[in-house]
């Protein structure tokens, strides 16, 4: 998690708001172009050619007071997603607690970050088809 903190950027995820006009301040093209460069601001850039909006494009790439101006929309689904991925990875970590292959919360998170652990994974597909079973078994 150094790398992390240790980037200027990572204030953005802890706010609770953003004061658009400090960082209009605060953040510098530099920091701007790293934003852009985010694997996630590339699918975003992406989903919008593939829309065909090249005005927005052209915008989120050049125009360093309209990116600023979308942070905190970003930076709210940023933190959706976190919680969704929090809230899931909770789930897996109780269901797994029933079985023979328990894994640890921490275990589970790290292998949903780095992609390793999904909807098309053995280990999820178990837990779910023993929640079916427990489930029929439960109604029947």
């Amino acid at each position: 998690m150094c790398h992390f903190y240790a980037n200027p950027l990572s204030v953005i995820c802890s706010l609770s708001f953003i004061d658009l006009d400090l960082f209009s301040e605060t953040l510098t093209p530099m920091h701007l172009n790293a934003i852009r460069a985010l694997p996630s601001m590339r699918s975003y850039i992406e989903g919008k050619l593939a829309e065909e909006d090249v005005e927005e494009v052209k915008s989120l790439l050049y125009d360093n007071a309209y990116l600023i101006s979308l942070l905190p929309q970003f930076v709210d689904l940023v933190q959706t997603k976190a919680r969704e991925i929090r809230e899931a990875v909770i789930v897996l970590t109780m269901l797994s607690d029933r079985t023979k292959s328990r894994r640890e919360l921490g275990d589970l998170y790290l292998g949903v970050l780095a992609g390793e652990v999904n909807s098309q994974s053995p280990f999820v597909r178990e837990l779910c088809q023993l929640q079916r079973y427990e489930l029929c078994e439960n109604l029947t």
